[in-house]
């Protein structure tokens, strides 16, 4: 990941970030590559539960904040502010559902802004709007496309895969 531009690197991790939240849903996409982590989360505190909350957020900062203080990994410390803004838009995202999320876990009760449901075409067109916003205020997209392109390799012409 060193050689990808740093735009790139943290938008890659704001997308982990993103995906973290549903770690307690072993069918997601994080979830399915990290079963031996997902399983055990969703058997003790179910979809939406802890891990779409405020403290999920605290205990994983002072982690990674615990984590790059060690000299090995201190170089990486930059990287906390997109995967900490990738994990709140997910829980930001669900809390605009009518599921809601439980964002002052343990206390019971969720937040929702009821706005549209999970898969619908309202979800589509508002994730779509947000990453295009995203991409367009943050100016990653022409530097990161265009420093993507030389990356790939370039073949002669009738090459095939």
């Amino acid at each position: 990941m060193t050689n990808l531009p740093i735009e790139v690197q943290g938008t890659m991790t704001a997308a982990i970030g993103g995906m973290m939240p549903d770690l307690d849903h072993p069918e997601s996409a994080l979830g399915r590559r990290m079963l031996l982590v997902s399983v055990p989360i969703s058997s003790l505190c179910g979809h939406r539960g802890v891990t779409h909350s405020l403290l999920a957020v605290v205990v994983l900062l002072w982690l990674l904040v615990a984590v790059t203080t060690l000299p090995a990994y201190q170089h990486l410390a930059w990287l906390i502010t997109p995967l900490i803004i990738g994990y709140l838009s997910h829980i930001l995202g669900d809390s605009l559902t009518p599921s809601g999320v439980p964002l002052l876990w343990p206390r019971k009760g969720n937040y929702s802004f009821n706005l549209f449901k999970t898969r619908s075409w309202q979800e589509t067109v508002c994730v779509g709007i947000f990453t295009i916003g995203t991409v367009l205020i943050f100016g990653v997209w022409e530097r990161a496309f265009a420093d993507f392109l030389a990356t790939v390799p370039k073949f002669p012409r009738g090459v095939a895969y």
